[in-house]
Order: C-alpha cells, then sequence, then structure tokens
C-alpha cells in the first residue's frame, strides 16, 4: 500500500462524496415550516444533524486496485459527472463489496444517501463500520440510514454511542425526528428507549428533553409538561425548556401561560432571537399590535430573515398596512422558499386595489404551495367576472403546463368550471382527456361518472365506479354512487341495495349515505324504515335533494300536508332545486299549490 501525499489532488468520486455528505443534514425535530401568525408552533431544535458540517475526512491509504476495478470506478465517475447515480452506485456498490476499500464504501454510502436508497445506503454504512470500526462518521452514516429506514429504536443506541464520546447532545435529540411516517407505532416505544438509555448523570437530563418532545408529540401533554418542567429544574441555563414548554403549554390551548414562559425565559436569553421570534409568533394570538412590535424589532436586528420577513408582512397585512406588506412580499418573490405565498398575497393586496391586471399577474406566478388552489380560483373568478371564459380556460391549460404535479386536479377543476357554464360535453372531454395521462385518478373517475349519470350514460357511470371500486374496494362514496345511481337508472334493487348497505356499513354516519338507504328502502317497499332513515338524513344535514326524497315518502304515505313542508324547507334554501320540483310536478303538485295550501 502507498502513503498519498497531502498535496495529492482530491479525486473526482471523493470530492463527490464530500459534497453529498455535506448537503444531507439530518431530520430537525420540531422544525416547523413558515405559518401564519396565528400559528403557535415552537421551533425546538432547527440546528441538530447527525451528519458533521466540517467535510468528512476520506481514508488516506488506498488499495492498488486490480484492472477490473479501476475500469468499473472510471465508468461510475463518469456516471456521476452525468448525473447516471443509479450506475454510478451499482458500480461503486459492487466494488465497495469486493475490495473492502473504506473510500469507496464511502463513496457507495453517499451516492445511496443521495438518492435516497435506504436498503443501499444502510449495507454501505454497515460495510463501511465493519472496515473502520472506529469511524465516527460510519455511525453517523448508518444513523442517517435509519432515518431513511424510518426506525428510530435502532438508531437510538448509536446516538447515544456519539453523544458519550463526542458530547454532541444535537445528536442524540434528532433521533426523535426520525420515522415521522411511522412514528405512531413506535414512539411509546422511543420513550421507554430513552428512559432506559445509559448515560453518564449530567448527560442523562437530556433524555428528559428528548421524552417530553416524544410525549408531546403523542398529545401525552400532562406527563410532557412535568418532564419538561423537571429538565428545566435541572438545566435552567438551556433554553431548549422554556421553548418546549411553551409549546406543550399553547398545545393544552393555555396561551397566556406560554407567553409567560417565554415573556421571563427573554429575560434571561435577552439576546436570543429564536426566543423572541417563538413569542412573537404567540403574541399573535391574543395581541397583533404587541406582536407586531416583536416582529419589526425582529426584522431590525436580522432584516435578512426571510421567515421573519414573511410573518412580518403577513402581521402588516392583517392591519392592512398594504404598502408595508407589498414591500416585503415583493422581497420574498426572490426567495424560492417563500415564492408562491409571496406572489398569492401580492395578488391579495392588488386584488384589494381593484387592479385586476396586477392581481391576475402575481395570481399566474403561484405554481405551488398551501395557496396554490385559493389563487387559481381567485384568478378564474376574476376572468369570470368579465365573461371571459375562453381566457379562463387558456389560465388552467397554462398552469396544467407550469405546475404539472398539479395536472390531475386541474382537469377537474376545468371540467367544474365547464358544467357551471352549461359545456357539458365539453367538461367530459376535459375528464377523458385528464384519465388518458392519469387513469388510475380516483377523483376524475369519479367527476366523469357522475357527469355521465347526469347526462343518462349510466353504463359508462357505472363501469367508471367500478373501477374505483376495484381499486380501493373500501371506497365508501364510490360503492354509495354506484348503488344510488343503479336505483335511478335500473331495476336492480336488490344489487343496489347490496351496495349502499356495503356503504352503509363503512360510514354509518354520513348522511348521503343514509338518504341512499332510505332511498332504496323506499322503492323496495319497505316506507316506514326509509321514513326514519330520511329523517335522520334531513335532521343530520337538510340538503334539497334530501328534501325531495323525504317529502315524495311523506306524500306516498298520505302525509300531504308534511310532503308539502318538507318540499317548502328545501325550496327555501334552493329556490329552483330541479329534483324536488321535478318530483312535485310528477305527484300533480306545483309550488303555487303548495303555498296555497299551507
Amino acid at each position: 500500500m502507498h502513503n498519498i501525499r497531502e498535496d495529492t489532488p482530491m479525486s473526482l468520486r471523493t470530492l463527490f462524496c464530500r459534497l453529498i455528505l455535506l448537503s444531507s443534514p439530518f431530520y430537525t425535530g420540531c422544525a416547523h415550516s413558515p405559518m401564519p401568525p396565528s400559528t403557535a408552533e415552537i421551533t425546538v431544535l432547527e440546528s441538530r444533524k447527525l451528519v458533521d458540517e466540517q467535510p468528512v475526512t476520506v481514508t488516506n491509504k488506498i488499495i492498488p486496485f486490480q484492472q477490473g476495478t479501476l475500469y468499473d470506478l472510471l465508468v461510475a465517475d463518469i456516471a456521476l459527472m452525468r448525473e447516471q447515480y443509479d450506475l454510478a452506485l451499482s458500480r461503486y456498490r459492487d466494488q465497495a463489496r469486493k475490495t473492502r476499500d473504506e473510500a469507496v464504501t464511502e463513496m457507495a454510502f453517499g451516492i445511496a444517501r443521495h438518492i435516497q436508497d435506504a436498503q443501499a445506503s444502510f449495507e454501505m454504512a454497515s460495510l463501511w463500520l465493519e472496515i473502520s470500526p472506529d469511524s465516527h462518521h460510519a455511525r453517523r452514516a448508518i444513523l442517517q440510514s435509519y432515518a431513511l429506514l424510518d426506525n428510530a429504536i435502532d438508531a437510538l443506541p448509536l446516538a447515544t454511542w456519539l453523544f458519550n464520546k463526542e458530547g454532541d447532545d444535537g445528536v442524540f435529540l434528532a433521533v426523535t425526528a426520525i420515522a415521522e411516517g411511522r412514528k405512531d407505532e413506535q414512539i411509546d416505544a422511543l420513550i421507554y428507549a430513552y428512559r432506559a438509555v445509559e448515560l453518564e448523570p449530567k448527560k442523562k437530563v437530556m433524555s428528559d428533553l428528548a421524552i417530553a418532545m416524544l410525549l408531546r408529540e403523542s398529545n401525552q401533554l400532562e406527563q410532557a409538561e412535568a418532564v419538561a418542567r423537571e429538565f428545566i429544574r435541572q438545566k435552567p441555563d438551556d433554553l431548549r425548556g422554556k421553548l418546549i414548554l411553551a409549546q406543550i403549554l399553547d398545545q393544552q390551548d393555555r396561551d397566556e401561560d406560554a407567553i409567560d414562559v417565554l415573556k421571563q425565559a427573554l429575560k434571561q436569553f435577552p439576546d436570543s432571537d429564536k426566543l423572541r421570534l417563538q413569542y412573537a409568533r404567540l403574541l399573535t394570538l391574543v395581541d397583533r399590535s404587541a406582536a407586531l412590535i416583536e416582529f419589526e424589532a425582529l426584522h431590525l436586528s436580522d432584516p435578512q430573515s426571510p421567515e421573519v420577513s414573511f410573518l412580518l408582512a403577513l402581521l402588516y397585512l392583517d392591519q392592512a398596512m398594504l404598502g408595508k406588506a407589498q414591500a416585503l412580499f415583493l422581497q420574498l418573490t426572490r426567495h424560492s422558499r417563500f415564492a408562491n405565498d409571496a406572489h398569492y398575497y401580492l395578488g391579495n393586496i392588488a386584488d384589494k386595489r381593484g387592479d385586476v391586471g396586477a392581481a391576475m399577474s402575481f395570481y399566474t406566478h403561484v405554481l405551488g404551495g398551501n395557496n396554490f388552489y385559493a389563487s387559481v380560483t381567485r384568478a378564474l373568478v376574476l376572468l369570470l367576472e368579465n365573461d371571459n371564459l375562453e381566457a379562463a380556460l387558456s389560465h388552467l391549460e397554462y398552469l396544467r403546463n407550469s405546475a404539472p404535479k398539479h395536472r390531475s386536479e386541474l382537469f377537474e377543476l376545468e371540467a367544474n368550471l365547464l358544467i357551471n357554464n352549461d359545456r357539458e360535453e365539453q367538461a367530459l372531454v376535459a375528464l377523458t382527456t385528464g384519465l388518458q395521462s392519469y387513469p388510475d385518478d380516483q377523483n376524475l373517475l369519479y367527476a366523469r361518472a357522475m357527469l355521465l349519470e347526469q347526462q343518462g350514460k349510466f353504463e359508462r357511470a357505472e363501469a367508471d365506479l367500478r373501477a374505483i371500486i376495484a381499486r380501493d374496494e373500501n371506497n365508501a362514496a364510490a360503492i354509495n354512487a354506484l348503488g344510488y345511481t343503479m336505483v335511478l337508472h335500473t331495476e336492480r334493487l336488490d344489487e343496489a341495495y347490496d351496495l349502499i348497505q356495503r356503504a352503509y356499513a363503512l360510514k354509518p354516519q354520513s348522511p348521503a349515505i343514509i338518504d341512499s338507504m332510505g332511498w332504496v328502502l323506499f322503492k323496495r317497499g319497505n316506507l316506514e324504515e326509509a321514513l326514519t332513515l330520511l329523517k335522520r338524513a334531513m335532521a343530520m344535514m337538510p340538503d334539497p335533494e334530501i328534501a325531495a326524497h323525504l317529502g315524495e315518502i311523506h306524500w306516498v304515505m298520505g302525509n300531504r300536508e308534511m310532503a308539502l313542508k318538507t318540499w317548502q324547507k328545501g325550496l327555501v334554501r334552493a329556490p329552483d332545486h330541479e329534483q324536488i320540483l321535478t318530483t312535485m310536478h310528477r305527484l300533480g303538485v306545483t309550488p303555487r299549490t303548495s303555498e296555497s295550501s299551507l
């Protein structure tokens, strides 16, 4: 083996390995995304990472590889330059197994972690630790792999080892953030594991902070508060205890108590912007004016903080200080994390000022985020207010191209727009076009089935509903819709009854399903049972369609006065409701006649 001189140029694979590891920070538990000022979530441990912020030190020795190995690694390096990560991983992984070279194994792990291949990253991290049993970096790599595998329980012993060796409590606490997708099934076992962990007394107290965080997540708030207060008693100078306690109190709707905890903590830590930010956010729940003062102070202290700017802009908007809000939102359009929301609120401001052109321009730039559909809806309303349906349809086509992850929903939105403008055939084309791209999309299938049923094309509607049920046998809405439309369009009452009964078993509290059950029972001649169910459905949801059904049952059972009252109640809510009017006409009753009868 040959020593590498310190001035030897870094190889491509070593450089890539360092970049991958440095660009892959571990989960930060309790970290929050930007929220409106009314949200009181507290950031507790924003900076916890399992990967060092310093470059990973690659082994300073290499094995003189055989020609086949060198060829494979050359192919892999070229694949990396071309961003063909699967090919690069395959070659590096194979050579790591064959050569057991630390640098090659570390590289294979880095690629696997980069492309989120949980099994490959765990295999390579484990091999890395076998090769270098004393490597802290290898243990951190295994921790990252456990995060990809959603396995917090097995991660904790490794984090504890690192905490003991390095004193890094961030690694120890970060395990609370592993397994977000499976947290419910692991959280009790993880709390137990934190309680049982072996640490020296001075470090053992950090278990309390982790346990308080987990108890809060599992909504065991009284226990969480007790543990958090014990942590504060033992570590009065650690502001994280105050932050988690405030969060627990806020979650118990004890906003004033939470604010008081943070207010007292600020006397102890007056220079903590993190603490002041959480204090300001909680103040928005009880005193917006006071919150505004705090956010303005934070903004002066750190004018480059996008989160502070965003929350301050929202407060300005809330206080109708549109000019100041607009200035901040315009700055935030250049920040990728906030750009969509900033454009949305700029659209709102232009909307309030009656500047439709500017509002449309801003709404058009909203291509994702929590306000995407609100932006789309408002833009369509503005276009339709000017009777510009074609422009609205063009806007939806633009969005389908610009925001592809929302394409299926936008097809459904286009269909609804067309239906509302009496263009049912075009709506059917839109839904069918959407299903050509997304054949398994249940929302598109359901929307098309309902439109086909309205057009009297029951066989095609049935096919779409059965396609949904074939993919999701417990889809109560589709099962109910199929049974109900079968009652309307066929004589297959027994089959319809079985379907509706199945939906009823899945969702016995659904007024729509109760209505369907009542209606199929009525059609089968079970009048008393049908009347009971429809009365129940009407009490739960006074919908005109249910009123049409309930009124008809009253009429058939001879209770004409109650039938007329039921229909009239429905017509008060929807004066031109087609089903009520059709039912009354079929039974020889007109609205005018019913009014005089009452």
